[in-house]
């Protein structure tokens, strides 16, 4: 499966030292991020319970939708009769969007409601006629979408694609989306906001914003949602940040996705929401969330970012060609309305090779609380014309990496060495890799991008991926 995964991402992405002392810090740092287990983020409770409906393309919504002969005509219709444990089945074709899925429509919470592609087969949800009185393509819609209202629903298998605001707008609690085919909004191509709890967004492809470069149109851009699980996504050639989490956004985790062309930041912690959509008593832009086992390639931006968060962990990610434009490859800053500064900030095991003369690390001004609770540490940095790094509050600016160690008390362990890719799209370290063996032990990390087991005692890997040998 592992192999599998590579080969699937080293195809999407050409489309567009030795060992350290071991070290356990479980002591100071909780298990953090999404608590959905990972062997239960794609089963849907109760599928199949209920009753099964049909859409083609060929159909009538005065049928009675109960078999693919006597199939309803529209995705709205099998919505508005579907109950608890059903399943909407569509049928290859083109249907179109502005689907709205709301309160009445909620199965229960062991009684999921499905839909999905038919056998197998394509099914687009085309969002290209909708209007400004109508932007979304698939909208998960509650009257107070700051009250996380569970639906239980699972959308499975399905092209979503173009909108005039997101194509999939999520208010509601209780959602997955699993291996989707998702592109073309003119701003985020998936967006949560604070009812969004209890989120899986799996395996999907999401790519290809219709909007220009530079434009507010993420890939996954989150807003007060609590308890997220992102993992195992591929994302491509988007207009700003890929996935990030903010306003009050807590326990958000982000694991084993690929990135590949972003305009922006690839995978940030935080950023700046306006104060009006905050919660009352609550001034960080994140909480008790992690980056882990992420690729990234060919950044415009920082590949790692945070910002005003509590609790952030950045851990075994791999990047490649990072900051391309703007930045640094690593960025720490404080962009919040309320200038809340950071507090506990933790970037451990990962692996950064760049080719342009933009530094490693950035710590922008104000960027922490209290820089006794910045961690930066057992990383590895390369770029040919050598590394250096900059600390705005220190007047720190093009830095070597000795007296960047030196002078800040970073950086102890990390080196600066070749880690010698294998591939540069998917980021496969060589077996002679001076990443292998050199990473510190980390509870929060218990695998890698491909589902191989981080090992408990020893040493682990730099980056996204564990050897095996």
């Amino acid at each position: 499966m592992g192999h599998l995964r590579t080969l699937a991402l080293a195809a999407l992405l050409a489309a567009g030292p030795a060992a350290q002392a071991m070290e356990t810090f479980a002591s100071s740092e909780p298990i953090t991020g999404s608590t959905i287990p990972l062997s239960q983020a794609t089963l849907i409770p109760g599928a199949g319970t209920g009753q099964t409906y049909y859409v083609s393309t060929t159909g009538s919504d005065s049928n009675n939708g109960l078999s693919p002969q006597t199939a309803f005509a529209t995705i709205q219709h099998a919505v508005n009769t579907v109950g608890p444990g059903g399943t909407i089945e569509i049928m290859g074709g083109t249907y179109a969007g502005g689907i709205v899925i709301d309160p009445s429509r909620a199965g229960t919470a062991n009684a999921w409601i499905t839909m999905e592609a038919y056998q197998g087969q394509k099914v687009t949800i085309d969002g290209s006629s909708l209007g400004a009185s109508d932007p979304n393509n698939i909208f998960f819609y509650t009257p107070n979408p700051t009250v996380p209202t569970p639906v239980y629903w699972a959308l499975k298998g399905l092209t979503i694609a173009n909108a005039p605001q997101y194509t999939v707008q999520m208010e509601m609690a209780d959602i997955k989306l699993i291996d989707n085919d998702i592109y073309g909004a003119h701003n985020d191509l998936v967006k949560l906001v604070q009812g969004a709890h209890d989120i899986v967004i799996w395996g999907n492809n999401i790519h290809n914003n219709n909007a220009a470069a530079g434009s507010n149109a993420q890939g996954v851009d989150m807003v007060g949602s609590e308890n997220v699980l992102v993992a195992h996504n591929t994302l491509s050639n988007i207009a700003s940040i890929g996935l990030y989490c903010k306003g009050n956004a807590s326990n958000i985790t982000f694991e084993d996705n690929a990135l590949n062309n972003i305009y922006s930041r690839g995978i940030m912690l935080g950023e700046s929401t306006g104060v009006q959509y905050l919660l009352p008593g609550k001034t960080y832009e994140s909480y008790n969330s992690i980056i882990k086992n992420n690729v990234i390639t060919n950044d415009q931006s920082a590949c790692l970012a945070e910002s005003s968060s509590y609790d952030a962990y950045i851990y075994n990610n791999s990047c490649y060609n990072a900051a391309i434009s703007r930045h640094g490859a690593i960025m720490l800053s404080n962009e919040s309305a309320l200038h809340q500064a950071a507090t506990n900030v933790y970037v451990r095991n990962n692996i950064i090779y760049d080719l342009t003369n933009k530094p490693m690390e950035v710590i922008a001004p104000q960027a922490m609380t209290n820089y006794a609770t910045l961690h930066i540490d057992h990383n590895m940095y390369y770029n040919p014309a050598g590394v250096t790094f900059e600390w705005d509050d220190k007047n720190i600016y093009g830095m070597s990496f000795t007296s960047w160690q030196q002078t800040t008390g970073l950086d102890k362990y990390s080196v600066v060495e070749n880690p010698l890719y294998a591939n540069l799209t998917t980021l496969t370290l060589s077996a002679n890799s001076p990443a292998v063996n050199a990473g510190v032990f980390l509870p929060e990390v218990t695998h890698d991008f491909n589902g191989v087991a981080r090992p408990t005692s020893g040493p682990y890997d730099l980056g996204a991926y564990q050897s095996t040998q």
